[in-house]
């Protein structure tokens, strides 16, 4: 019997002021695609998608467009891993169908509908204050709370921004996530007064049907909405803190995604008279498989890859847990027969007993190079010069990532490349290593000497920051590959990996780029759509943050597991709900609409602003924050650095095509009134694309509206708004 499932499992839109919009990629690295007004997308004459070529209105540098996620069903064979057939309007199933007379049986259906549902909310002003990794597993009794004032249960819920689930069905079908909608559901919506900007609505969602009779949902996010009213009634924008602001609310948003087949069916009986009636009966099936979507702010370099991606975080954690790839991690012979846990029990042995396999070759472009390719890319949105010198990451010939080098494995026992890539490997930081700044001892006598003929230590890579260079508390300085992708490349330092390009043939589109075609299967889709969320530093993160890294929110691979709720009852956290027995929350019951984003920084715009480089001290590998001053502690040397978080992300230093860097934010003064003004001001900053540029490929600023926030400042020029890169927790920023 076939079986359903959503794609993508885990979907993502993301606000934007205007009322226009086009769909989420759904390939790593790879531009929006453009759409018509009811979400189809728009084809080329080779049937590919359009990508976008603008983020804004036409004519208005100050108006963004949003980014649609579009949902679609899959029909999986008995015992199929993965499909590229996509439910269609008229297809004929065996449907499962129990009735009171007939009892549990099998019916011929034809489908003639599919009835979606989502249900989004924002709880980030009902939930714990942030504090790096504090709440990773679990708060403590204590552990402060947003808008703390806020005692009693009934207006605890009332901080949650909850507009209720909403079906749409037809191939037309419309509905929006709006206050006072008719609906008999108990809403919950911010103060109508909030400043500067109210919120009364978190979207919107519609069907369509292509021509190929495949209906999909289309759901759109908020408006990018955040105003503020505080306990005292005062509506002066306030913001002092990177991530905690009381009395503040925005209208980024998660929940769940499912849907319902309807079929017909032809009922057969005899009546009293014994003649046989055939009647045409409707009914519908669930979709075995839901999804999930987050809702998060634009992505402004749609092109230039995380250094870890949501999908490479995600498909480390179900490599791990849920026997996502046996070939990869699993129990000898590390094949999928092997590898089919069931019971709980069986699951717990599976996980304890499994390993990486040690004869398992990755594919050097697919697994290995866009670890290296992807910080040259940030070139474009970062001034490494200040702040290292050099081109540390120069992919050309001779270059430390030379790729035609590094792309070669051993050939009839000659590897002239080892000594190359086993310097590579000793520089990628590893787990354990998250506080070191350089490479170990060992590791610098065994493989950086020889190669660089330098006594000097070589920093870790990637030089950026980790979840928590903040605090004292779980101290996580910087960035490290998930163990997966540091799996790969060990077996490519020791020549264990394909170079696709010469098994496949240079000819080949996805030699190089595994990415260069449009998905056609669930998982394809599944991995593609993430492949463009951040995947880490989660500090707190862009669009969600490390509860993603939990496995007790899937109920199987890149799935959320989704928990049955009340309406108008969503959870909040356990010191207020005990006072009347309220639903605290209990990641074992599964996740809540808001249960993802409800970590993130309040308002979004506060941590985006900030997010930029962070001052880190290297002093000593288990401390952030000393003061060795204060008791006079001497100390050998008092070295920090600063380090930055996200540069594919959240751009810094940018070039135009006619030449010359320029601070990508500038007229947004960096400290805390900074933090305000990009409330309003995010629709006007610029978007980065990539430009051939007359032989001088990159990527560019495009659209940025300098009406509204004046010119550019250069490197160098950091009179406007004062310090250019003050760091999260800074006095001056608190």
């Amino acid at each position: 019997m076939q079986t359903f499932k959503i794609h993508p499992a885990i979907g993502c839109a993301r606000i934007g002021n205007s009322d226009e919009f086009y769909l989420a990629p759904e390939q790593t690295g790879a531009l929006p695609i453009e759409c018509d007004e009811q979400g189809r997308e728009i084809v080329d004459d080779k049937g590919l998608p359009v990508r976008v070529s603008q983020f804004k209105e036409t004519g208005n540098l100050g108006c963004i467009k949003r980014q649609a996620a579009r949902f679609r069903i899959f029909v999986y064979e008995e015992n199929q891993l993965d499909s590229d057939r996509e439910l269609k309007i008229g297809d004929k199933f065996q449907f499962p169908l129990d009735t009171s007379t007939t009892g549990p049986q099998m019916v011929e259906g034809t489908v003639v509908d599919i009835e979606w549902t989502a249900h989004l909310a924002n709880k980030k002003a009902s939930w714990y204050a942030f504090s790096e990794n504090d709440g990773k597993h679990g708060y403590r009794p204590d552990h402060p709370l947003r808008n703390p004032q806020v005692t009693q249960p009934d207006q605890r819920r009332q901080l949650i921004i909850d507009p209720g689930p909403r079906t749409v069905s037809g191939d037309n079908g419309k509905a929006s996530f709006s206050q006072n909608d008719g609906s008999a559901y108990p809403q919950r919506f911010p103060p109508p007064d909030i400043q500067p900007y109210s919120i009364n609505s978190l979207g919107e969602m519609m069907v369509n049907e292509d021509s190929d009779h495949h209906r999909r949902l289309i759901v759109l996010g908020g408006y990018g909405r955040s105003g503020f009213k505080g306990a005292d009634g005062s509506t002066i924008p306030i913001i002092s803190n990177y991530a905690n602001n009381d009395g503040w609310y925005d209208d980024v948003s998660d929940g769940p995604v499912r849907a319902k087949i309807r079929y017909s069916y032809i009922h057969r009986y005899t009546d009293a008279q014994g003649k046989p009636i055939k009647e045409k009966k409707f009914s519908t099936v669930d979709v075995n498989a839901p999804a999930w979507l987050l809702v998060g702010y634009p992505s402004y370099a749609p092109e230039i890859e995380d250094m870890i991606t949501m999908d490479e975080a995600i498909y480390d954690l179900s490599v791990r847990h849920f026997a996502y790839e046996p070939a990869v991690y699993g129990v000898a012979p590390f094949d999928r027969q092997s590898n089919q846990p069931q019971t709980a029990e069986q699951w717990v042995v599976w996980r304890s007993n499994a390993a990486y396999n040690p004869e398992y070759y990755p594919h050097f472009f697919r697994d290995i190079w866009p670890i290296f390719n992807r910080p040259d890319n940030y070139s474009f949105t970062y001034d490494f010069d200040p702040f290292g010198g050099g081109v540390p990451h120069n992919r050309g010939t001779g270059g430390n990532l030379d790729k035609a080098a590094l792309s070669q494995p051993p050939k009839n026992g000659h590897d002239p490349n080892r000594q190359h890539r086993e310097f590579i490997y000793a520089i990628m930081r590893k787990q354990g290593q998250e506080n070191l700044y350089t490479v170990p001892d060992d590791l610098s006598q065994r493989y950086v000497a020889s190669f660089s003929n330098s006594a000097s230590k070589p920093r870790l890579m990637p030089m950026l920051n980790g979840d928590n260079p903040i605090s004292n508390t779980v101290t996580d300085k910087f960035l490290r590959m998930t163990d997966t992708q540091l799996f790969f490349l060990k077996q490519w330092m020791e020549g264990k990996f394909i170079n696709e390009c010469d098994e496949w043939g240079e000819t080949n589109a996805a030699c190089e780029n595994p990415w260069a075609t449009p998905p056609r299967t669930g998982s394809a889709i599944d991995r593609g759509v993430l492949g463009n969320v951040l995947g880490g530093a989660f500090c707190p993160g862009a669009e969600v943050g490390w509860i993603m890294l939990n496995p007790a929110i899937y109920s199987s691979a890149y799935r959320i597991h989704q928990a049955a709720y009340i309406a108008g009852g969503l959870s909040i956290p356990a010191p207020v709900a005990i006072k009347d027995g309220s639903q605290a929350d209990d990641i074992a019951r599964g996740m809540e609409p808001g249960d993802l984003t409800k970590y993130m920084g309040l308002p979004w715009q506060a941590d985006f602003h900030e997010c930029t480089d962070q001052n880190i001290n290297v002093t000593y590998e288990m401390w952030n924050d000393i003061y060795p001053g204060s008791t006079g502690d001497p100390v050998k040397q008092n070295l920090a650095y600063n380090i930055p978080w996200w540069p594919g992300h959240r751009p810094m230093v940018i070039q135009k095509t006619d030449g010359g860097q320029y601070y990508w934010s500038s007229g947004i003064p960096d400290n805390n009134a900074g933090s305000v003004q990009m409330v309003r001001d995010w629709i006007n900053l610029g978007f980065i694309k990539f430009d051939s540029n007359d032989g001088n490929p990159g990527y560019y600023q495009v659209e940025r509206n300098d009406r509204a926030l004046g010119l550019q400042l250069k490197p160098g020029e950091r009179t406007l708004g004062g310090d250019i890169k003050a760091s999260k927790g800074d006095p001056d920023n608190e």
